[in-house]
């Protein structure tokens, strides 16, 4: 028999008649949405312009009783002066205002503010019908007379006109719009994470050591037994299989051993609850620490105080933290961190001064540190250099998420219960941290008691900063990272927005592409790192496009190319900090097969804090001498130069194994 050619289906949709009443119940309920979004956003536009009509007439009746207060002092219309200048004093309160003129009863602009009179004279001869077509939303007052202006004969008095934006009706409907999406967004990233969690752990990792226990089986082996423990019907089964291994092996004399995954996913999940427990309180602490500091000092300067420290604490307790982990292990070190952040969230929230905040804010810096740590600890030593990038960013995926989820329901809270409850939260969410880590860390992982490797003396010590590629990767790789996160992000994208009229929500939804973007991106990055073992190529690629995304904002300075470069700058941080990690260890192999990752990571990270810490400084000088504009070109143009200065000195330092040779023989 000749075989018959099998058929392939191809075309743009499944054919089926399931799927073409699904498509069209898709169509018909897309319609029946947008129909209902259109109506719905007519009804609102029409609430919102009688809302904004009566600002308007406000507006324009205050206006007018200065105009007539002028009039009653006996200073002719035409002789008033610094009408353009008080225009754009309520321009500042109100940004939807675009012009204001007072007309003389021939219709001709006397005075105007704002706009050009070219710019607005053809909407003042509208008809009412034709005005509901124009860019502006017209109030007309009449001007009052004043005893002055009628002794002085002037006839000339007519209207005042001010003009405010008609795509104003919209924008709090596209704000709203926005903030759902966002709060999907959050909504859709949790459930994400929660469903990752709970797949990886009952189901991929059992099938996973199923699939090695049975290839033992096929190999005729009976060395190993099914250790990832499920109540589920996988469990069951393997139960069973483990029964038959068990009185195989006996026969054969051999002893099996419990085969099982370390659940390095749970890092990720402990990772986004201890960042998201302070980053809850982040958009109202810098006026929490003023009000609470008021008294002692001035606000601003308190409040800068009290960060200041929390900063600190973490940039010390971060390489001190590394050089013990070994000792500690990653599970004991995480809920010493989660009590520590626990108590200060608890402090912060019920702190009465300066002094008393000061000490909450340092505990919860030290628990922040500590935690971090324990998290990064874990992940290296679950890993190993194949697949060590992925590991990272999956722990910094979780602290993303925590970026991007922790202001924006810290903002709602904050906003509905106050500043206190914020604090109070993260505390909360502190302390299910702590009764989770016992769930999701391996506490046999990192722990190596009086087994953990010997602190390195000071020769040793010194031959790990001699290395030369590690400085590399240090001064043009990590520091400028940091810095350029810390003052173009936190410090140069806010100030520059608001400089050119954005609200807070929008700088926020801003800010938030960073991490959305690195979220995304980060894990496919990853693997690619370690599939090519290409760390020191990831590290290059991040640093050429955090530049092209910098010298691309600081030329073009608009919100759409600032949005682009934030999130060109999550792309890069993605595809840069976990080869960065990778690309230290494997510089100081040999140091770090007799000492330890822990004094490696500890100069790594307290580099990344000197760089994060003196970022706002940078920008903040650059700021006061050039502007934010020619701030962020200039910011642009050290990454280009550091980016350069890493691909060219990389390459030509010499390695350093001899030096750390002989460090490690003097010790």
């Amino acid at each position: 028999m000749k075989n018959e050619p099998v058929t392939r289906r191809s075309g743009l949709f499944p054919k089926g008649t399931i799927w073409v009443l699904l498509l069209v119940s898709v169509v018909a309920l897309c319609i029946a949405l947008v129909g209902i979004s259109w109506r719905a956003a007519d009804l609102a536009r029409d609430d919102l312009r009688s809302e904004t009509i009566k600002k308007a007439t406000i507006e324009a009746q205050v206006l007018v009783e200065k105009i007539a207060r002028a009039l009653d002092l006996g200073i002719p219309l035409d002789k008033i002066t610094g009408f353009d200048d008080l225009i754009v004093g309520m321009q500042d309160g109100d940004p939807d205002l675009l012009f204001g003129a007072i007309l003389t009863s021939d219709g001709q602009v006397l005075f105007s503010g704002g706009l050009a009179p070219a710019v607005f004279e053809k909407s003042l001869s509208l008809s009412q019908d034709d005005q509901q077509k124009s860019r502006f939303i017209l109030t007309r007052l009449p001007l009052k007379m004043g005893d002055g202006a009628l002794e002085a004969g002037d006839t000339r008095l007519g209207s005042l006109v001010i003009g405010h934006d008609r795509r104003a009706l919209m924008r709090p409907l596209i704000d709203n719009l926005f903030d759902i999406g966002v709060i999907l967004l959050i909504a859709l990233a949790l459930s994400f994470e929660l469903m990752l969690l709970v797949l990886t752990v009952n189901v991929t990792m059992p099938v996973r050591v199923a699939s090695r226990v049975l290839a033992n089986i096929h190999a005729r082996k009976f060395t190993l037994l099914h250790g990832q423990s499920t109540r589920d019907d996988i469990g069951q089964f393997m139960g069973r299989i483990n029964a038959v291994v068990a009185n195989t092996a006996q026969k054969a004399g051999i002893i099996p051993q419990p085969a099982r995954e370390v659940r390095l996913v749970g890092v990720r999940m402990l990772a986004f609850m201890f960042v998201l427990a302070e980053e809850l309180a982040r958009p109202i602490m810098p006026a929490y620490f003023s009000d609470l500091t008021a008294h002692a000092m001035g606000g601003q300067l308190g409040a800068g105080i009290v960060m200041a420290v929390h900063l600190l604490m973490i940039a010390i307790a971060m390489p001190l933290c590394s050089l013990i982990q070994g000792k500690t292990g990653p599970l004991r070190m995480y809920l010493i961190g989660a009590c520590l952040a626990t108590v200060g969230l608890f402090g912060a929230a019920s702190a009465v001064g300066f002094w008393d905040l000061v000490i909450w804010r340092a505990l919860s810096g030290l628990g922040y540190a500590t935690t971090f740590v324990a998290c990064q600890s874990y992940v290296l030593d679950a890993t190993t250099e194949k697949n060590r990038s992925q590991g990272t960013a999956m722990m910094v995926s979780g602290i993303m998420l925590a970026d991007i989820c922790g202001p924006a329901i810290g903002g709602i809270i904050a906003g509905y219960f106050g500043a206190s409850l914020t604090f109070f939260m993260g505390g909360f969410v502190a302390v299910f941290a702590t009764g989770l880590a016992f769930f999701l860390m391996d506490s046999q992982v990192g722990l190596r008691g009086d087994m953990a490797p010997a602190l390195p003396t000071r020769a040793a010590f010194g031959a790990l900063l001699r290395n030369r590629r590690l400085q590399v990767v240090m001064v043009f790789a990590a520091i400028p990272a940091k810095l350029i996160l810390s003052a173009f992000l936190y410090y140069l994208v806010p100030v520059l927005m608001l400089q050119s009229g954005a609200t807070i929500a929008e700088i926020g939804r801003v800010i938030m592409l960073y991490g959305m973007v690195a979220l995304l991106s980060g894990w496919g990055v990853a693997r690619w790192t370690d599939r090519k073992q290409q760390e020191m190529r990831a590290v290059g690629i991040g640093g050429v496009i955090t530049a092209i995304g910098l010298v691309m904002a600081g030329i073009f300075p608009a919100g759409p190319v600032i949005a682009v470069a934030v999130g060109m700058l999550g792309l890069s941080q993605a595809t840069s900090i976990p080869a960065q990690v990778s690309l230290s260890l494997k510089l100081s192999r040999t140091f770090t097969e007799k000492h330890g990752t822990g004094p490696v990571l500890a100069v790594l990270r307290l580099a990344e804090r000197f760089g994060g810490a003196s970022g706002p400084l940078i920008a903040a000088m650059l700021v006061h001498y050039f502007g934010p504009e020619k701030a962020i070109l200039y910011l642009g143009c050290g990454a280009v130069i550091c980016i350069l200065c890493f691909e060219v000195l990389i390459g030509r330092s010499p390695v350093d194994k001899d030096i750390a040779d002989k460090a490690g023989v003097k010790q």
